[in-house]
């Protein structure tokens, strides 16, 4: 049977400039995602820095206040902030600027745009990942520094004592001797008033 080859529909300046276009684009493509990637990775890193900052500005001051299981659920939603970032990072990074590896000649022409087809989804791939990453890491930091900030605390019960000067001390009791004198801890850190100095000393509900 023979095989008859007709010509096909001829090229028009548009439709030229469509294919010119497009092999432009899928040229680019791997370019483009790895530069999107890096932006978005500089992008959560500025968010993250923000956020976990505000943190330690306050954070171990007001976590030293909070009850048994809220210091357990904050550092346990730091620790997945934490692992997140690492992860999202890791994606963005390999999603920017990929893995080392060993150059192999390509054999063919398909073979070369088939890695480089592959080589752009997976670079999509991680910095999909990475966002969604990114964003939850945010979420849970900021869950974890809202219950440093709002968590239940433990009771402000203290011991109020007054000494002949009138200096007031209101804190957790932490020794009364008769000989040593009253220790209280005040902010963290533990004042002593000798007996005799101390005016009146007694349990109060809370402290200022």
């Amino acid at each position: 049977m023979a095989i008859r080859v007709t010509p096909g529909i001829p090229s028009t300046p548009a439709s030229r400039l469509r294919a010119d276009e497009a092999r432009r684009l899928l040229e680019d493509e791997l370019t483009r995602v790895r530069a999107q990637a890096e932006s978005w990775r500089n992008g959560l890193a500025a968010l993250l820095a923000l956020l976990t900052s505000v943190g330690v500005v306050k954070g171990p001051d007001q976590v030293h206040t909070l009850t048994g299981w809220s210091r357990g659920a904050v550092g346990l939603l730091l620790l997945t902030g934490l692992l997140l970032s690492a992860a999202g990072a890791f994606w963005a990074m390999r999603a920017a600027f990929g893995l080392p590896r060993r150059r192999v000649a390509e054999s063919s022409l398909e073979e070369l745009l088939t890695r480089q087809r592959l080589s752009v989804r997976r670079a999509v791939t991680d910095l999909r990942r990475a966002i969604v990453a990114g964003f939850t890491a945010l979420a849970v930091v900021a869950a974890g520094v809202g219950l440093t900030w709002y968590g239940s605390r433990a009771d402000k019960a203290g011991f109020r004592v007054v000494d002949t000067r009138g200096t007031v001390l209101c804190g957790p009791l932490v020794r009364w001797d008769a000989k040593k004198g009253v220790r209280v801890r005040v902010q963290g850190v533990e004042r002593n008033v000798p007996m005799p100095r101390v005016a009146s000393a007694k349990p109060v509900k809370s402290c200022p």
